[in-house]
């Protein structure tokens, strides 16, 4: 026998040489592999039985089989007990918006939901036990280590395989990679957090005759907890970014939709499916979140997490810095001071306010629409036939009536009515938009839902057949309440203008004396993200009714005549006539912009209103002159007129997806305005969130007197900011 080394004498320094060291590794694991895969059944079994038994029972038999509104009515009562009634309204609402995507998204949103549960829930029951085995016992803690390490170095991928392998595809294996996954820093915090509990305290506690059980679950574990829950939010984080990973693993859910839709180049199924899955991440994220971290976004904390899995007590170092600074802040806002009384000037405006606002909220149980629908008739058939509703009133919030236009202006009437309780009862104290400024974007809400209404154009067929009728049937009907509503929400608009111009709100800290030009950037993409929208689509029109040309119609024609006759079986002409409706809606497509004569004609309110909203921008940002209290305001009148813009193109966007089937689409043009309308507000949220109302000393007596005194001060000096007037009793927040 000859060595094949010897026969082709490779040298050293040859790199085909490693070819006959070759270590096997690969070799050993499969041989591993097979071994357990014949002989430990029964222990694979107990591994794959938990995580089978909990996404049976929590996901498929309980969240994907209850009714969305219970899950998420459920999200707003754990949201509110967990942190507070906004983020609980904000969890619900966020869901909500995934279920209107669709009955498909709802269900893989509850899929979602219930995988990261069923993981999270599973890595507390491993995790904190453990990391309290680790505290306590130096010994488990060498042991452990070793293997956390190991978890967080290897790249995911490798171990998906042997997983694979064991447990194939599907979504118990997904829930398994991403337990591995995210279960290190769990067991790392707990295993701090009992070791950083005072030593002299566990040994009080013994010297008081307690045993060891007491002493964990009385002392430990309550003085480990911020530990605990901060682990509990790591792991909660790296279980929402490994959805992506688990849906390659064919695990279900949100993540498998963005999958496939990357596979197979689906834009649409892309973009929905995302938002989706941002939703859920944000509404899971909000519920876990350290109060300490309110001010830090899901990408930056799941950045963190990604970046301290080795050291996460790196994190809880900085949350504890975090709650200590937020509390010496919340202490020095008690020791203030107290805010601003409302002055009688002031008060009158409240009322006016309120009382439009009353009068638009009453508007909309009023008639809105007569003989026809409105919104809904460019999108149902039974709205646009005017014999099916002649002589039918439809109020602000029916489909056929102000539809959503209407629901805005209620929306706005009672924001605007809370924001006005809430400071005349407690000025200064209740949340943060029930303000004048926060008031001021809720009647630009209204005023958008109710001139939306009024300007956009009758449907031309709905007057053609009014025309047509030869005085038999009436047109379209504007009713009693949409220009009640229409007045209403403009007294509301100059009501709270007036109320921003005297009410006294200083910011917190001295402002930048430099025109805001990033601002001014996002005001001109507003504008011309609308200026786009004015030709882009607003509606998509592919019913079978509206796409036929004369030349299909012909040929349905044709069919049923042969039908009718005998020439051709009715199977088979129903099966042709069939097939040219489907030529039809997939060569023929209608598509009305938002300024045609034959569309609502809302992309010229819409440049309107961002018109309004960039000139406004202008003095805002400083351009016609440096000063922080005329800044605000000018603020607070741009960011109205984006949220009227929202409500234009949010009444049409919504309207339409109340009646209209799925042959028949709101167009992108709409939710360029909706983009728009946003960054018009988001240009002036920065300088709306350093104001807030004045403040004065507790003890001080004649409060109003110094307001008073200081505001006459200011205006004598023609400088609004009293942070330049030297000592005044007036002090900013």
């Amino acid at each position: 026998m000859t060595i094949l080394a010897q026969e082709e004498n490779v040298g050293l320094f040859d790199n085909k040489i490693l070819d006959q060291f070759e270590i096997p590794i690969g070799g050993w694991v499969d041989q591993m592999v097979d071994w357990i895969d014949l002989n430990m059944g029964w222990l694979l079994d107990i591994i794959r039985w938990p995580f089978a038994f909990l996404l049976d029972n929590v996901v498929d038999n309980f969240i994907a089989s209850i009714s969305w509104v219970w899950v998420c009515l459920a999200f707003f009562v754990i949201g509110s007990l967990v942190r507070n009634v906004k983020i609980g309204a904000f969890a619900a609402v966020a869901l909500a918006m995934c279920g209107l995507l669709g009955t498909n998204y709802w269900e893989e949103t509850a899929r979602t939901i219930g995988m990261i549960l069923v993981a999270v829930m599973l890595c507390a029951l491993v995790g904190i036990p453990l990391g309290v085995l680790c505290g306590r016992f130096d010994g488990v803690w060498q042991v452990v280590r070793p293997t956390l390490d190991a978890m967080q170095v290897v790249h995911a991928f490798v171990y998906m395989l042997p997983i694979i392998f064991f447990f194939s595809f599907g979504v118990v294996p997904g829930t398994m990679v991403t337990m591995i996954f995210a279960l290190p820093p769990l067991i790392r915090l707990t295993n701090l957090g009992i070791r950083q509990v005072p030593e002299d305290v566990v040994e009080a506690s013994r010297a008081y005759g307690a045993p060891e059980l007491r002493v964990l679950m009385d002392v430990q574990l309550p003085l480990a907890r911020p530990a605990i829950m901060t682990g509990l939010n790591q792991t909660l984080l790296l279980a929402i970014s490994m959805i992506g990973i688990a849906a390659i693993m064919g695990a279900g859910g949100l993540g498998l939709l963005v999958f496939r839709a990357v596979s197979n180049l689906d834009i649409a199924l892309a973009a929905s499916a995302g938002l989706a899955l941002f939703l859920v991440a944000v509404v899971l994220d909000r519920i876990s979140q350290p109060e300490a971290d309110d001010g830090l976004n899901m990408f930056t904390r799941i950045k963190m997490a990604w970046a301290h899995r080795k050291d996460p007590e790196v994190l809880l170092a900085t949350a504890e810095a975090n709650k200590a600074a937020a509390d010496a802040e919340e202490e020095k806002k008690k020791e203030s001071g107290a805010y601003a009384s409302v002055r009688p000037q002031e008060q009158q405006i409240m009322f006016a306010a309120a009382g439009a606002a009353v009068i638009a909220a009453l508007s909309t149980f009023l008639t809105w629409g007569s003989n026809a629908g409105h919104a809904s008739s460019y999108a149902r058939r039974d709205d646009e036939v005017l014999d099916t509703l002649q002589g039918v009133g439809s109020d602000g919030l029916a489909a056929s009536g102000g539809s959503w236009f209407g629901v805005f202006v209620l929306v706005g009437a009672l924001m605007v009515l809370a924001s006005v309780g809430y400071s005349m009862y407690k000025p200064g104290e209740g949340p943060r938009w029930f303000s004048p400024d926060g008031a001021m974007m809720s009647a630009g809400l209204a005023f958008g839902g109710a001139i939306g209404f009024h300007w956009m154009q009758v449907k031309p067929t709905v007057a053609a057949a009014a025309e047509a009728s030869n005085g038999e049937l009436s047109g379209f009907s504007t009713g009693i309440g949409a220009y009640l509503g229409l007045i209403a929400a403009l007294g509301m608009l100059v009501a709270c203008a007036l109320w921003v111009r005297i009410a006294p709100f200083s910011p917190l800290r001295p402002m930048k004396p430099v025109i805001g030009y990033g601002r001014l950037f996002g005001g001109v993409v507003a504008f011309l993200l609308v200026v786009i929208a004015l030709f882009s689509g607003w509606s998509f029109d592919r019913r079978a009714d509206t796409v036929l040309t004369p030349e299909l119609q012909a040929e349905l024609d044709e069919v049923r005549r042969q039908v009718d006759e005998g020439e051709l079986a009715a199977a088979i002409g129903a099966q042709n006539i069939q097939n040219i409706q489907n030529r039809a809606q997939a060569s023929e497509l209608i598509i009305i912009d938002g300024i045609s004569e034959d569309g609502s004609r809302l992309g010229w309110l819409s440049l309107a209103l961002s018109a309004v909203g960039l000139g406004l921008l202008l003095p805002a940002a400083g351009v016609m002159g440096i000063n922080d209290r005329k800044q605000w305001g000018w603020s607070t009148f741009s960011a109205a007129a984006g949220w009227a813009a929202m409500a234009v193109a949010g009444g049409w966007v919504i309207s339409i997806l109340r009646v209209a089937d799925a042959k028949f689409v709101s167009g992108a043009g709409s939710f360029l305005v909706l983009v728009a309308g946003f960054f018009l507000f988001a240009s002036n949220r920065g300088v709306l969130n350093e104001f807030r109302r004045k403040k004065v000393y507790a003890d001080d007596p004649g409060d109003d007197i110094l307001i008073d005194a200081t505001d006459a001060a200011l205006a004598a000096s023609g400088n609004e900011n009293p942070a330049t007037l030297g000592d005044e009793m007036v002090v900013t927040q």
